[in-house]
């Protein structure tokens, strides 16, 4: 289901409504443990990541949240401005879990599109945005919508995972 900017507007918006709603019940806080911290997937996935930290080249640059941001990248069709001063793709063999130049700026690209705040950091308001277009399926299955590609994650006991060598690891911080 690839939709196109009108249609994901849309979306967000009824997501937005959904989420007034379910801010009577209570938000989610976000994950916190003494140990690793781990994206939260507790409630409704539209309200998934409004609440998680900071993902930047300066922080938690190597971890498997950033994996997850750069899946929503590469499902986006976002660009990055490359060494050689041209706009590329950001690709699928670009999800390494390394937040370097090119994930900083295909995220510029990213929030510039969605019509957000520019920095080149992946905080509140870009994971807050970005979670409007995620849609729970079944087993625990979280499914984002991509302008370019559809892509799947998995939520098990309040944390979500994400595919790392064919396997589901934890989102970790």
């Amino acid at each position: 289901m690839h939709l196109s900017m009108r249609n994901r507007l849309g979306l967000a918006a009824m997501a937005v409504l959904t989420g007034t709603g379910l801010a009577v019940a209570g938000v989610a806080p976000a994950a916190v443990a003494t140990g690793q911290q781990v994206i939260d997937g507790s409630g409704d996935p539209t309200n998934d990541w409004k609440e998680e930290g900071n993902l930047s080249r300066t922080s938690h640059a190597h971890s498997k949240a950033t994996r997850l941001w750069q899946t929503i990248l590469w499902a986006d069709g976002a660009k990055y401005k490359g060494s050689d001063g041209k706009w590329h793709t950001y690709t699928k063999s670009e999800i390494d879990g390394h937040f370097g130049k090119r994930t900083e700026s295909a995220t510029k690209y990213w929030q510039k599109r969605e019509g957000l705040a520019v920095d080149g950091i992946v905080g509140k308001q870009t994971f807050g945005y970005a979670d409007d277009f995620l849609f729970a399926g079944s087993g625990g299955t979280v499914s984002y919508a991509g302008y370019e590609h559809d892509v799947n994650f998995k939520r098990w006991s309040g944390k979500y995972h994400v595919k790392v060598g064919g396997q589901w690891k934890k989102a970790t911080y």
